[in-house]
């Protein structure tokens, strides 16, 4: 009688081809989700600005071109531009956002903008995701502009659109509209 108890080789390669099957089903959905969590970041932090810039705008009558004119500037931020990753000047060694203020300084044209692309730098050549998020401060929409097919997937997504989109807003529309003054 052979008591021997164990799986044999065969078995442990179809196991093995099975996991790997559902790993590689599964990779995709996890970065998805991980770019989702980074989107939901920079929507967050271009809202605070947006906000952080109408107060700024009751008090001079304009909004701040620096980070350095807002109460609420990130840790480290002075110029116009801030990375959420790695150096907050540069965008190097990181993984993050660059967000721009924008020079205009004029009540309808102010915004900021979220920019995860590959910008020539290293740490970024290779996203599988590119795509920007513009938020005016006078308006709470925010628009998501995809520089690659996963970008405008993500933007769809983000858009709550069925089909990807170069461009769409936060409220479902084609693109997002500078607000307009009511003079």
């Amino acid at each position: 009688m052979n008591n021997k108890k164990g799986f044999t080789l065969i078995e442990l390669l179809v196991v093995v081809l099975i996991l790997g099957i559902l790993a590689a089903m599964a990779m995709p959905q996890y970065f998805k989700a991980v770019e989702r969590s980074r989107m939901t970041e920079a929507v967050t932090l271009l809202s605070n600005i947006s906000a952080a810039q109408q107060r700024k705008y009751l008090q001079t009558n304009r909004y701040s071109t620096t980070y350095n004119g807002l109460d609420v500037a990130p840790a480290g931020a002075s110029g116009a531009t801030y990375y959420t990753k790695g150096n907050v000047t540069t965008g190097t060694d990181g993984n993050g956002f660059g967000v721009a203020l924008s020079a205009d300084t004029t009540y309808t044209a102010g915004h900021a903008i979220a920019t995860r692309e590959a910008n020539g730098a290293s740490n970024d050549a290779g996203l599988n995701y590119q795509y920007s998020l513009i938020r005016f401060y006078a308006s709470d929409l925010t628009q998501c502009n995809g520089s690659n097919a996963n970008g405008q997937a993500l933007c769809a997504d983000f858009c709550g659109i069925d089909t990807p989109a170069a461009t769409c807003c936060s409220d479902g529309q084609a693109t997002c509209t500078a607000p307009v003054t009511g003079n």
